[in-house]
Order: C-alpha cells, then structure tokens, then sequence
C-alpha cells in the first residue's frame, strides 16, 4: 500500500483521529493560559493591596501658625474687616508662616478666599492642607500699622514628627475640647446650674423663613404652611406647632370689634371653636389674650390697630406641651412681619423696648410694628440674639447673660471649643 499524506476527514466525512488529538491540546493549553492570567490578576491585586496599605500616609502641611479668637481691640484696630476673623496668636520661628512675613497679632479675614468667622474655621481650613499646598492669607496687619487687606502666600512644609513623649501643659487654642456630658452637679446647690451651664452655651438656631413680603425666624425643621398677601403661616414639621401674622383692613363694624375678627381668624386657623381669656392690654397699644378649643389646642393672640389696618399675630401649640412649646412658638410669632401697602410706617425707637426683642432696624431708630409686640416676650422669658453672620438664636435674657464672658459681658454661644459673642436683637 502507498503511504500518503492523511486527509483531514475519512471518506464518509467524519473528522480524522488525527485532528481530534489536535484539538484537545489546544484546548489543554488554552485552559493552561487562562488559569496563568487569573493567577497573575490575583497575585498583581493583591500586591496592590499591600501596597496601598503599606504606603506612607501624604505628609501633613505645617504653616506654624495658631489661632485665637479677635479681641475687641484688635477688632477695633481693623475697621475695614467685613467678618469677624481670627487673629493670629502665635507663629512658630523659621516657619513658613515667618518666612512670608505673618506675625502674631494680625487678623486673618480670608483663606483662598474663604471669608473667616472663627478661629476655629481658620484652624480647621489650614489643618486640611499638605505639605507643597500653597495658600493665600488675606490678612489685616495690625502690627505694622495696615488697616487695608493683603494677601500673603504661604507654602506649607511637611508637619515635624510628633515626640509622643512631649507633655504640653498649655495645649494650642485651636485644639480645646468640648465637654458634651458635664459632670453631676450638687443637688439643689446655687451655683449647680450657672456651673453645669457655663461649659455648654448653645443658644437655640433661628433660621429665617420667608414668603413673598413676608419673613420671620423659626426653628429647624419649621417650614411656610401657607402665605398670601400681608400674611404668613408657620408651622412645626409634626404640624403640631403653629404661628400666624396677618395685615387686614378692617370694616367700620369689624373695627369696633377687633377681637371678634381675631377670635374667628383663630377659629378658622384651627378648625374649631376657641374659648378666650378675657382682653389684657400691654405696652405700645398691644392687646391679647389667651384661648383653648376642643381639638386640645392652646394659643395665644396679640393685635394692634393702625387706622383701619389691624397687624394680628395668632400662635397655637398642643394644650399637653404648653410649658415648653409655647415660649419657643410666641419667640417665632413675634419675629413675623410683612412689607406692602397695607403695612404701618416704621416709628423710632422707643427708651423701653429690650434691645433682645427688638430688630436690629429697630435698634437703629426703623421699628415694626412686631419689635413693639415682641415686648409681650418677656412673659416667656425668651429674647433674640444674632451672631455676626447673621445668624438668629432664641435665648433667655437673664439666664444666658454672663458677666465674665471672655469678650466682655454679654451672650455666648459655644462653636467647637471656644465661646463667640453674640449681639442683641434678631435679623430678618
């Protein structure tokens, strides 16, 4: 027989012996090659792994600066300073800071363009920043005499290694702590609570809310309910809380009567009938009084006419959580107004308003009528003070005064670990 090549398929056309061994090692290799690249993916992620975990953290900036909150004087001595700021209270020698020129007891108003506030702000916004970070302090100079702005750039250097045996008596302002559970106090002693107290001033945020011409200040989570014009509905986000001002014209017959028309705005405020206290009259030409309904609901009301126009404020809390609920809602109700036609001219400044229950347009001679209602907040205790962003907080006058405050005597609200002073009067 002639040997041949052999052919890839028999005559009936079934494949050959030969080409079937052919391709099972293919296969065998394939599988081979396939298995290797899975190893090698695996033992390369894992080598990734450890290396991300092994690597050394990126350096932390160093600029050697410290920081304190702006004195009064040093305030004074910057005129032209928008915020509050931070003043520098130390820079370290041969530091970047020292080499671009920032020495201790100038005033720091921005950071890359952030506006400063605090000390604390200052501190936390450098404390982000690596080494090679350069940054631009926008700074008032007061020790060469500069009462206009410049920018200084500095470029961070990585921070020295920390020696963990170090033990610092006087640690850095910008790492003072905040003491959130103080510790027990004597029972019934009266220093207890001016002592527990003193660590822990947080006056309670009053964010502005507004709708069309009308605004006022409420506290978080209190949303518009409804508004229109010359009024505004205010409510708790449980529905549970309520606060109402309104500017009508009134009728010649409902003129005669102006607690009659309050009485059916509380009416149809709460869906039911109100049963009321007797008219108190206050100060300025306020009058009020007190109600309840079967719904369970207390309120309070206070109105004041100008000519035909009645300025009426409506608050209504549940009867159960009256004691503490009612002093929050009548700070809320009396911090209300509106602009418009129908609104009354604003009147100077009364000697006898409190300056904690005024605007700070009325501190400034432009009284609404709601800085002379708000007179009815001493009954509540509660006042209005703002921070120097403009922030509002509800405060009580007598006990959140402190006579030995570090910025003189006044009222403080605790940011991080140090204490900012706070004006008189809200904002809105």
């Amino acid at each position: 027989m002639r040997r041949g090549v052999a052919t890839g398929t028999s005559p009936a056309g079934a494949p050959h012996a030969g080409e079937a061994g052919l391709d099972l090692d293919m296969l065998q290799t394939f599988m081979a090659r396939l298995w290797l690249s899975v190893l090698l993916v695996i033992a390369l992620g894992a080598g990734g792994v450890a290396w991300l975990i092994a690597r050394p953290a990126a350096p932390r900036g160093y600029s050697g600066l410290e920081f304190a909150q702006v004195t009064q004087a040093a305030a004074l001595r910057a005129p032209l300073l928008a915020t509050r700021g931070a003043l520098v209270e130390r820079v370290a020698e041969n530091s970047p800071a020292a080499r671009a020129g920032i020495a201790a007891g100038a005033v720091v108003a921005e950071i890359d363009g952030v506006k400063i506030t605090t000390a604390r702000q200052a501190s936390m916004i450098v404390r982000k920043h690596g080494a090679g970070d350069r940054v631009v302090f926008t700074l008032f100079d007061e020790t060469r005499g500069t009462i206009r702005p410049k920018n200084v750039a500095v470029v961070f250097d990585a921070a020295p290694p920390e020696n963990k045996t170090i033990l610092l008596v006087k640690p850095p302002r910008t790492l003072a702590k905040e003491l959130f559970n103080p510790p027990t106090m004597a029972a019934n002693a009266a220093w207890s609570h001016r002592l527990s107290h003193g660590v822990s001033v947080r006056p309670r945020a009053m964010p502005e809310l507004d709708a069309g011409d009308c605004s006022g200040v409420a506290p978080e989570q209190w949303q518009v309910l409804n508004s229109g014009a010359g009024m505004i509905h205010l409510a708790s986000k449980d529905g549970g809380e309520h606060a109402v001002y309104k500017l009508v014209a009134l009728s010649p017959a409902q003129k005669r009567d102006p607690k009659g028309y309050v009485t059916g705005l509380a009416h149809a405020i709460f869906h039911s009938a109100v049963t009321d206290t007797p008219t108190e009259s206050w100060k300025f030409g306020v009058s009020s009084f007190n109600f309840g309904n079967q719904a369970g609901v207390a309120g309070l009301a206070l109105w004041r006419m100008n000519g035909d126009v009645l300025s009426v404020w409506i608050a209504g809390v549940p009867a159960s959580e009256i004691a503490w609920a009612m002093p929050v809602t009548a700070g809320t109700l009396l911090s209300l107004q509106c602009k418009g036609g129908l609104a009354p001219p604003l009147a100077p400044r009364n000697s006898s308003l409190v300056a904690t229950a005024m605007s700070s347009n009325c501190l400034q001679g432009r009284c609404e009528y709601s800085d002379f209602a708000a007179a009815y907040l001493q009954k509540y205790r509660v006042g209005y003070v703002h921070a120097h962003d403009g922030e509002v907080f509800l405060i009580d006058p007598k006990r959140d005064f402190w006579l030995n405050g570090q910025d003189g005597p006044g009222f403080y609200r605790q940011l991080g670990g140090e204490n900012e002073k706070l004006m008189p009067g809200r904002t809105n």
